[in-house]
C-alpha cells in the first residue's frame, strides 16, 4: 500500500537521476524514516525550485535513508522520465492529482480511471441515472428495478420474460410466464389452469408412490438396503466406504477394507495417521506471527524482514553454522540494524516474532 502523513519533508543533494539519498527534515517537519517503515511505498514530489517530478517511491531505511524512484508518474517537462537533478532537492510527501477523487462542476463524483477499486460510503440518497444496458454492471435506479422486477397484478406487459409479484390484499403469488399469469394462493388449491393442474396431477401421483413406498425406502433402524442407517448412531454408505457419525462424538470415515482413515473428534482431526494443530496449541496467539528467513551480513548492515509487522517485534533470534558475534539494535517494524565485533561476512538464519 502507498503511504502518506503529514508534515513529512526532506532534502537531497546532487541525486541525478538517481535514488533521493536522504539528508534528514528542516525544523517542524518529520522524516520518511520517522513516518513509515522500512520496504514500504511512499508517494513523492522531488522538486528543486525550477523543475519537479512525482510518483511512488520505495523507502530504505538506514543512515541515510533513501527513497528509490518506483514508478514515476510526471514531471514538470510533461512526461515521465526521471529528471536529472544537479543541486539540492525538497523531498516531500504528497498525493499526485490523479489518486484525488473530486466533485466536477455538475456535482458528479469523479475518480481516476487507473483507480479500479474504491470503497464508498453514501449516508443520504444516491440518485443513480437509468439504466442504459441491462447485461453490464450498471446501478438501477428504484423506479427501473419496480418497473422491471415488481408488476402489478396481471401486468402483462412486463418487459421481463418471467415476473413474479404479490398480488395486493389476498397475499397471493402471481408468476408471468409463457404469455399468461399463473397465481398460487397462500392457502387451499391452486388457482386452476392447464398447467397448474398438471403440476398438481404429477403432485398426487408421485406423493401416492412415495406414501406406498415409504416404509421400505426412508431411513429404518438396521436396514442398511439404501445405504443408509440409523443404529443410534448415522451411517452413509458410499460403494465399499462408509462415513459414521458415532454415539462418542466422533466422526468417521472408513475405506472399502474397513480401516479408518480420517477421524474428527472434539479434541482433534486425525487424516491417515496425520494429526492436526488447533490455533491453542501453536505457540503464538492469533494475533502474532514467525518470520523465519537466511541473509548474509556483514557488521552494520541494515536487514529488512521479508514480511514487516505492525510494530517492532518481540524478539530477535539469530542461528549460524560459524561463530556467532552480533547484535541486533535498532528494531522497528520493517527491520533492524546487526553488528559484529568479526566484521567478517556470514550467512545467518533470523527468526523474529511479533504483531501481525
Amino acid at each position: 500500500m502507498t503511504l502518506l502523513q503529514d508534515f513529512v519533508l526532506e532534502t537531497s543533494s546532487n541525486p541525478g537521476v538517481g535514488d533521493f539519498v536522504l539528508n534528514g527534515p528542516p525544523l517542524n517537519r518529520i522524516s520518511f524514516a520517522q513516518a513509515f517503515p522500512g520496504g514500504g511505498q511512499v508517494f513523492y514530489y522531488a522538486d528543486d525550485g525550477s523543475q519537479a517530478e512525482w510518483g511512488i517511491g520505495t523507502l530504505t531505511a538506514g543512515a541515510p535513508a533513501k527513497i528509490a524512484r518506483t514508478e514515476i508518474y510526471g514531471n514538470t517537462l510533461g512526461n515521465t522520465d526521471a529528471l536529472r537533478f544537479t543541486g539540492g532537492v525538497e523531498v516531500y510527501n504528497e498525493v499526485p492529482a490523479r489518486f484525488v477523487p473530486y466533485f466536477d462542476k455538475d456535482g458528479g463524483f469523479s475518480v481516476s480511471g487507473e483507480i479500479t477499486a474504491i470503497s464508498l460510503s453514501i449516508r443520504d440518497q444516491a440518485l443513480v441515472p437509468d439504466a442504459k444496458d441491462w447485461t453490464g454492471q450498471q446501478a438501477v435506479p428504484a423506479h427501473q428495478a419496480d418497473a422491471r422486477y415488481l408488476r402489478k397484478y396481471s401486468d402483462s406487459n412486463a418487459t421481463a420474460p418471467d415476473q413474479i409479484t404479490i398480488y395486493p390484499g389476498s397475499g397471493q403469488l402471481g408468476v408471468y410466464a409463457g404469455g399468461a399469469w399463473h397465481t398460487y394462493q397462500p392457502s387451499g388449491d391452486y388457482a386452476t389452469n392447464a398447467r397448474v393442474n398438471d403440476v398438481a396431477s404429477s403432485a398426487t401421483s408421485a406423493a401416492s408412490s412415495a406414501s406406498a413406498n415409504a416404509d421400505t425406502r426412508v431411513l429404518r433402524a438396521g436396514d442398511t438396503s439404501q445405504n443408509q442407517t440409523i443404529n443410534g448412531y448415522l451411517t452413509i454408505q458410499y460403494g465399499g466406504g462408509k462415513f459414521s457419525f458415532q454415539p462418542d462424538g466422533n466422526a468417521v470415515a472408513y475405506d472399502g477394507s474397513g480401516n479408518s482413515f480420517f477421524n474428527v473428534s472434539p479434541g482433534a482431526i486425525n487424516w491417515n495417521g496425520h494429526s492436526f494443530a488447533f490455533l491453542d496449541n501453536l505457540p503464538l496467539d492469533a494475533s502474532k506471527k514467525l518470520v523465519c528467513f537466511m541473509v548474509a551480513i556483514t557488521s552494520g548492515q541494515r536487514v529488512t524482514f521479508p514480511s514487516g509487522f505492525s510494530a517492532p517485534p518481540d524478539s530477535i533470534n539469530f542461528n549460524s553454522t560459524q561463530r556467532l558475534d552480533l547484535w541486533w539494535s535498532d528494531a522497528d517494524a520493517g527491520g533492524f540494524t546487526i553488528t559484529s565485533n568479526s566484521g567478517v561476512s556470514q550467512t545467518i538464519s533470523v527468526i523474529a516474532s511479533g504483531n501481525r
